[in-house]
């Protein structure tokens, strides 16, 4: 079995935000699907940040630690401080969101649409993005 891409994650969150597809209408019923949305889209984040760096610099996509690979987006190879942050900001609220806490309540589905349009925003610039230099020196 091949790990799920990007766009294939997004497309299930999707599917769970509007409550349709194979799981979607089970999902909302059972009321799990808040976290697991947070998942699919926190693992496209992921997956996107895997693949630029497997495009521009293979050695960093050979590390096992996301947080690592995330970091180093802000680096000369990277697509810059702003994509960078965007990424970060982006990982950590999908982390809290996907983590259950008996004193929190689950995220919304505007939230999640919101995360969703943001990953997809930060995916499309990270294909975008070469493996020249981010900031000129």
């Amino acid at each position: 079995m091949t790990a799920p891409t990007p766009q294939r994650c997004l497309a299930a969150a999707d599917q769970l935000l509007r409550g349709s597809g194979a799981l979607g209408a089970t999902a909302v019923t059972a009321g799990w699907w808040p976290r697991a949305c947070a998942c699919l889209i926190r693992l496209a984040l992921e997956g996107g940040v895997n693949a630029y760096w497997r495009r521009v610099k293979p050695s960093v996509a050979a590390c096992r630690q996301g947080r690592a690979k995330q970091l180093m987006l802000r680096g000369r190879l990277g697509p810059g401080a702003d994509t960078a942050r965007r990424v970060a900001f982006a990982w950590a609220t999908l982390s809290a969101a996907a983590h259950h806490h008996c004193y929190e309540l689950a995220p919304t589905a505007a939230e999640l649409r919101r995360l969703h349009a943001e990953v997809t925003a930060l995916l499309t610039r990270l294909q975008a993005g070469g493996a020249g230099p981010s900031h000129p020196n």
